[in-house]
């Protein structure tokens, strides 16, 4: 029942938590300071993780839908080896994005429950300031997206993204245009979406599994 260009996939599920975390590998590439920014960000998502989690896990309904701001940097290192995996070539530095993410807590506390649900979340707006290779400019992107996600005994196995409303640099722009309609044609980006989908609600939850119910 419902309920009610690459790049842009990347963004899309880096902004709502989606994409995997930073390994140690990847850390050791990083400078201080983009370190400390990226550590600051993980901490202020984890507030809205511990929310989404516990309405999942917890199947708790009631309360106040959830709404948080989520801002993520990604390094080029994540971008290249973690998501892109030689799909498509990262014609820039860092990438910064963020959102306003609005997530109704029925709709979580059902997806898990077992059977059949199919999920269809707000239209979030996303806004991402992308850094030159050396750092001395960026190039700014924005987009939207209304994920439509089905479930199956508590886990996802359909998803699409719906990106639309693409705006920003003429770079930028160029670079994702295409791919993201062929995208919200065909899925060529599905199975990505549902195991990261998969890996939040499993890796990403077990990180505050001790601060759910409080």
């Amino acid at each position: 029942m419902r309920r009610n260009c690459r790049l842009v996939v990347v963004m899309g599920l880096a902004v709502l938590g989606l994409a995997v975390p930073i390994g140690d590998a990847l850390a050791q590439v990083i400078d201080q300071a983009l370190e400390q920014r990226i550590a600051k960000e993980k901490e202020d998502r984890r507030d809205c993780k511990i929310k989404i989690c516990d309405a999942a896990l917890n199947k708790k309904a009631s309360g106040a839908d959830i709404a948080c701001k989520v801002v993520r940097t990604l390094t080029v290192p994540e971008l290249k080896d973690r998501i892109l995996k030689g799909r498509m070539e990262w014609p820039f530095g860092h990438a910064q994005c963020s959102a306003e993410v609005k997530l109704a807590r029925k709709t979580f506390a059902m997806v898990l429950a077992g059977g059949e649900v199919e999920a269809a979340l707000e239209k979030h707006d996303i806004t991402c300031t992308l850094d030159q290779k050396d750092g001395k400019e960026q190039y700014s992107i924005s987009f939207s997206i209304r994920p439509v996600v089905k479930f199956k005994d508590g886990k996802a196995v359909k998803a699409t993204m719906n990106w639309s409303d693409i705006q920003g640099s003429a770079l930028a722009k160029g670079a994702v245009w295409s791919t993201a309609t062929l995208d919200n044609y065909v899925g060529i980006f599905e199975g990505s979406i549902v195991d990261s989908i998969n890996d939040f609600f499993t890796t990403h939850c077990d990180e505050v599994k001790a601060e759910l119910g409080k």
